[in-house]
């Protein structure tokens, strides 16, 4: 843990270099039944914690009157009858980088999401969390509930409370897993009379915000504490996703007095197997959720055959121990169908497949000439020995430039963009959808099929989003995304290319 800001950054250093000799060495042992990602394993920050005195179970409901110290506001409510959203339909947004003065509309940092000086309370969930960063960024009367992963061979499962009150630390479920990750990236941020919706790829401590390119989905939406807002399938699979996550009953009910009529977007989560919850809902996540949010959101005029046309753009930070098959049962579900029809009913060669579906990661080269030293470096994970296995689709590895020159890209974000044709007229053209959230494009985060007839295995706990109904377009010879009617930042060029012969990833060591 550090405490000492003078020599955070070296802490950090010290801690990344520390996780990748693990992984060269093997420490750190992850079975092809329990992939995990291997992305940004370190805690920074210091804080005493006490057990909170009466927390029951917290895989169970809890009534808000138990817990009402957990999240409370902290100021007299002046609340409007018509309150001024800044972003009530929802945006896409990059984080802004240290130094960076290109694209500011576009980028925003930390402080300007959390709006400190009009913020209530907050709900945050990260992998990495560094409290001496975090807690400046807020009042220190300000109650906050951060749900984060956790070592169980040192931590156990529960909540926890600062001596100041302050902070409520939220471990979550892990069931018997090798390597249980707690990945999610999702705030809720309560203001006066509205609450912002935040999903991102970034984890709560600076190199995510300041050195590498992250990106973030806001939306606005009413909060009205003293009326109960009509349900919706986006508040109720918002709910579920937190309890998925231990967040405490008090927190899960304030979504009660929101107004989630605007939402357009779908969230798509992942429970480990393991993990309890799982077992009752386990095909509501990961490859098994995003089938079913691309069949609701597909054109239902399109064959199966059309949708073949379809070309996937898959990048995440973390390189995962990637195979054809997995790609196959990737791209089923992305299309709508269930993860492992295109296997059995053979429509798709493989060869198909690794030209529909395109990996970028970063160069070895596009690392050397990172201009932001070597902190961000550590953070892009892709073991050499994944790379060197025969089964890794190479075909499919495409280079990104990053939008902003010389620096890596820490983003996880999808698109799916088809080019469907019908009856000899363009059908679809330019059209699809897309993700962005915690979500690496590796096994351990949207899951596997171990063998055939078995159901899908999946590792980590993630948080994103889907957005539908999105536009592709040239514009000034680059392509371009919109979606509702507004044009969102990406954090590389859309023009992928393949890896030349003589170019290798940016691996580990």
């Amino acid at each position: 843990m550090a405490s000492d800001k003078s020599g955070a950054g070296d802490d950090i250093a010290a801690q990344l270099q520390e996780f990748d000799e693990m992984i060269t060495t093997d420490a750190i042992c992850i079975s092809s039944d329990s992939e995990s990602d291997l992305d940004d394993v370190v805690h920074v920050g210091h804080i005493e914690i006490i057990s909170l005195p009466s927390s029951p179970d917290i895989g169970t409901k809890r009534k808000s009157q138990d817990s009402d110290d957990i999240l409370r506001d902290t100021a007299v409510r002046q609340r409007r009858s018509t309150p001024e959203l800044p972003f009530p339909d929802g945006v896409v947004r990059l984080t802004r980088m240290v130094g960076e003065k290109e694209n500011l509309a576009e980028a925003m940092t930390l402080a300007d999401i959390v709006q400190r000086g009009k913020l209530r309370k907050a709900l945050l969930s990260t992998y990495v969390l560094d409290l001496d960063w975090l807690l400046p960024h807020f009042d220190p009367s300000t109650k906050l509930v951060i749900v984060k992963s956790y070592n169980p061979n040192v931590e156990q499962r529960g909540v926890y409370q600062s001596e100041s009150g302050q902070v409520t630390l939220v471990n979550p479920e892990f069931g018997k897993q090798s390597y249980p990750i707690m990945h999610s990236k999702v705030m809720l941020l309560f203001y006066d009379d509205y609450v912002r919706f935040v999903v991102s790829s970034a984890n709560l401590f600076d190199i995510d915000w300041t050195l590498l390119q992250n990106i973030v989905f806001i939306q606005d939406m009413s909060y009205t504490p003293l009326t109960v807002c009509a349900a919706t399938e986006f508040g109720n699979t918002l709910a579920g996703s937190l309890r998925d996550i231990s967040v405490p009953e008090a927190v899960v009910e304030q979504l009660r007095y929101v107004d989630f009529s605007r939402v357009k977007i779908h969230i798509v989560t992942s429970v480990p197997t393991a993990a309890g919850r799982s077992k009752f809902h386990a095909d509501s996540y990961g490859l098994n959720r995003l089938s079913v949010v691309a069949r609701a959101i597909r054109d239902p005029e399109l064959g199966k055959q059309e949708l073949y046309d379809t070309t996937l753009y898959c990048y995440g930070s973390s390189m995962g121990r990637l195979t054809s098959s997995y790609l196959r049962n990737f791209y089923s579900s992305a299309l709508g169908f269930t993860p492992t029809i295109i296997q059995r009913d053979g429509g798709l060669s493989l060869a198909d497949i690794e030209r529909n579906v395109k990996v970028g990661f970063h160069t070895r080269a596009q690392g050397q000439k990172n201009v932001n030293g070597s902190l961000p470096h550590q953070c892009i994970k892709f073991q050499a020995e994944f790379y060197s296995n025969p089964e890794f689709p190479k075909r499919s590895l495409h280079k990104i430039e990053s939008k902003v020159a010389n620096t890596l890209v820490h983003a996880k974000v999808m698109l799916a963009r088809s080019n469907a044709t019908k009856g000899g007229q363009i059908k679809a053209q330019e059209r699809g959808w897309m993700y962005l959230g915690s979500h690496n494009f590796t096994p351990g985060a949207w899951g596997h099929i171990r063998a055939p007839g078995k159901p899908c295995h999946v590792n980590n706990y993630e948080f994103g989003v889907v957005l539908p109904d999105v536009h592709f377009e040239s514009m000034f010879g680059r392509d371009t995304v919109t979606w509702n009617g507004a044009k969102v930042p990406l954090p590389f060029r859309l023009a992928w290319s393949e890896y030349a012969q003589d170019e290798m990833p940016l691996l580990c060591g």
